[in-house]
């Protein structure tokens, strides 16, 4: 028997330790997501996935390099087919990613690490050496046509006194978060895309 990740057992704290009803979904031979969260009769869909392995994390030197949003972009590609399912039964269906690989929980979980996997890198137009937009360009993974399941995307981590959740909405998503079901423990991000002007 393999032992639970640090990040489920983390996950399972966060929820215990501010009172949210969770259970995990039956492991079948199609993948499934992690874990539902019950709250105001509605249903959540959990898949937690936490980042272990970096060669360009370099702790002993100090010097790391990363490209932004990477990591991100990896855990959203790896975990379609488990959010699949609870956007399917019409629920909110979340991501979550923990930093199992930096002890300080930044190294490629920066908020802007968040954005830019979600909606593509932050992108600015110059004319005549002034800008004339900026926008959100490449490298999304969640748009109007593509990983709609995605109600959101989060970062869960530790802290001084409890773990964190914190949430950043898709703004595509096929079943969006409910502010009013979601227990006031998971803090929310909200972000405004924006697109290149047409």
């Amino acid at each position: 028997m393999t032992s639970k990740p640090e990040s489920e057992t983390l996950f399972e704290s966060f929820c215990e330790s501010h009172a949210v009803s969770w259970e995990r979904v039956p492991v079948e031979k199609t993948r499934t997501p992690d874990y539902v969260v019950s709250s105001n009769g509605q249903r959540i869909y959990f898949e937690v996935k936490q980042i272990d392995e970096d060669d360009n994390f370099k702790m002993s030197s100090g010097v790391s390099s990363r490209t932004v949003g990477s990591h991100i972009r990896k855990k959203i590609l790896d975990s379609r087919k488990q959010v699949q399912v609870g956007a399917r039964l019409g629920a909110p269906s979340i991501l979550l990613v923990y930093n199992n690989l930096d002890p300080m929980q930044l190294f490629g979980t920066e908020q802007h690490d968040f954005i830019a996997a979600m909606y593509g890198e932050m992108t600015v137009e110059l004319k005549d050496n002034r800008i004339v937009d900026s926008y959100h360009g490449r490298n999304s993974l969640l748009r109007d046509d593509r990983n709609t399941s995605f109600s959101a995307v989060g970062h869960l981590r530790h802290s001084a006194t409890a773990p964190i959740v914190r949430l950043y909405e898709n703004a595509f998503a096929r079943n969006s978060l409910n502010a009013v079901s979601l227990p006031p423990c998971f803090e929310v991000v909200y972000i405004e895309v924006t697109q290149r002007a047409a």
